[in-house]
């Protein structure tokens, strides 16, 4: 049995930790379905006209693993609809609704400059938010 868990994905993560773990009983699970569970996100978005999820870049990598994709799909799992918000994104519109995502809005689309981006994101994050709202509207959303 042990020979089978060695070879087992995440066996050799973090020195071998993983192999320990799943000798002891431990299941490997996504870091997102874990992360969602221990913050209720079944409890907290049941029932909500949106998601709104965040990321830093979001790009074609994000497409594997990255929470904002996990968030959309576990919001879609209570049909609820899921808009990402981002620092910059390289992401394809077409790509981003393909994940599950109704849109991608980045602070870049209002001021080019990462580093301001960075220094003044809650402000800009305020000034997306009608654009969100007015994104969704033609969509049926409340």
């Amino acid at each position: 049995a042990a020979r089978e868990l060695a070879g087992r994905p995440g066996a050799g993560a973090a020195g071998g930790v993983g192999f320990a773990c799943l000798l002891l009983g431990a299941q490997r699970r996504p870091g997102i379905d874990v992360v969602l569970e221990l913050a209720g996100f079944a409890r907290r978005a049941a029932g909500a006209d949106l998601v709104v999820t965040g990321e830093g870049s979001l790009d074609a990598q994000s497409l594997h693993g990255k929470a904002p994709v996990g968030v959309a799909a576990a919001a879609a799992a209570l049909g609820v609809g899921t808009v990402a918000v981002c620092g910059r994104t390289t992401l394809a519109p077409e790509r981003a609704r393909a994940a599950g995502l109704l849109a991608v809005h980045a602070l870049t689309d209002l001021e080019p400059d990462p580093a301001r981006c960075i220094a003044e994101a809650g402000p800009l994050l305020e000034q997306l938010a009608p654009r969100i709202v007015a994104d969704l509207a033609p969509r049926g959303h409340r």
